[in-house]
């Protein structure tokens, strides 16, 4: 299995709050490899009220062994075909999307609108 941290479900392991059952199953399997995108990075760096650190971000993202998602043009190509929602529009989550449906990887997220888009296959619950 292959799996994509959202931001939010990223942070929560940082922090080391737990996540679903689930998703903590998938975490846990041998076979699972976990991504984190510099989408991710960048996002939490142009937040300061998280207080974060890109060297924090590279951190927790060696702690957890997960593998660094760069961009890529097939991520671009894959944005601009994504559907348009207009109770969804944050661009660091359409990337992270794109980036996930392209690569072929499920996202982890508790982020329902996430659930609009009909080639992502989301992991929560």
């Amino acid at each position: 299995m292959k799996l994509l941290l959202d931001t939010n479900a990223f942070l929560l392991m940082m922090i080391g709050r737990p996540l679903t059952r689930p998703v903590d199953r998938a975490l846990n399997r041998r076979d699972t490899e976990c991504f984190v995108s510099i989408v991710t990075a960048w996002e939490i760096a142009s937040k300061r009220t998280l207080s974060l650190s890109a060297t924090d971000v590279e951190g927790g993202i060696a702690k957890m062994s997960a593998i660094l998602l760069p961009i890529k043009f097939q991520h671009l190509d894959e944005l601009s075909r994504l559907e348009i929602f207009t109770n969804h529009r944050d661009p660091f989550d359409r990337l992270l999307i794109a980036q996930a449906i392209a690569e072929d990887l499920s996202m982890v997220s508790s982020d329902m609108r996430f659930g609009n888009y009909k080639r992502l296959h989301v992991l929560w619950d």
